[in-house]
């Protein structure tokens, strides 16, 4: 990819009924800085809540935000891990580091296929079209993974990376994320973030994961916001739709 046509992919997650009015208001935001569409990552049954599609305004709402040329991604299912495996170290990573966050951390096949299929159903019954996945946490073993690609999905994120499942073909893409849960989180995520755009500055895509939970800070979102002026200088906002290949279609597109 030649230097001028370097990407910028800026993602909103943890998206459901509930954190309208904080992606309502960043979009507003992105756009006045530049990036007109983004990566909208729908949670289709936060934390076991009533599924999206049953809140027809939302629904309304994010049909025209993908008639506008956003791309809306499955995020998980409830973007809670109900089943905790393994040893003191996998106990302490789905417990402590994402919060009992990390639902498609330690599946079975046939546990994600379930959380997948149930997620699709939402997208279908809503007839919203969606390409591709983000695990909560960018955490998805193996198992997971095979249900996507079975499931025919065009693309998967990672924290690093974006997988294009059907050709099994992944490119290099680092995220600038911030993590909010503690003062010391917000101070050191800030400082962090800032240096791995430095460090990743010659990057063909580079990425920007944004939370409700960034814009209750003034800080965060103030660096938030610089990191995404500058990006926006020398590369091309996009979303992961536009990553994947030209034939991608739907998942939920009537058959």
């Amino acid at each position: 990819m030649p230097e001028a046509l370097r990407s910028l992919v800026v993602s909103f997650h943890d998206l459901h009924p509930g954190s309208r009015d904080a992606c309502e208001r960043f979009l507003q935001l992105a756009a006045d800085v530049g990036v007109p569409c983004q990566s909208l990552l729908v949670v289709p049954r936060w934390h076991g809540d009533a599924p999206f599609d049953q809140y027809p305004d939302f629904v309304d709402w994010l049909r025209k935000l993908a008639e506008t040329g956003h791309d809306l991604c499955l995020h998980g299912n409830t973007h809670r891990a109900d089943v905790i495996r393994g040893g003191p170290l996998a106990g302490l990573m789905a417990r402590c580091y994402t919060n009992r966050e990390g639902e498609f951390f330690q599946l079975t096949w046939c546990e994600a296929d379930r959380k997948i299929n149930d997620g699709l159903s939402r997208f279908r019954q809503a007839g919203l079209a969606v390409h591709g996945f983000t695990a909560p946490a960018w955490l998805l073993n193996d198992e997971g993974r095979r249900a996507l690609q079975e499931l025919g999905f065009h693309y998967n994120t990672r924290f690093s990376r974006v997988e294009f499942l059907q050709q099994n073909h992944s490119i290099h893409a680092p995220t600038l994320v911030f993590s909010c849960r503690s003062a010391w989180r917000r101070v050191l995520s800030i400082h962090w973030a800032r240096l791995w755009m430095r460090v990743h500055q010659k990057a063909q895509v580079l990425r920007l994961a944004v939370h409700p939970c960034d814009l209750e800070h003034p800080t965060v979102l103030a660096a938030l916001l610089d990191l995404l002026r500058r990006a926006v200088a020398d590369r091309q906002p996009i979303t992961y739709r536009d990553l994947a290949p030209v034939s991608a279609t739907s998942l939920t597109q009537p058959q």
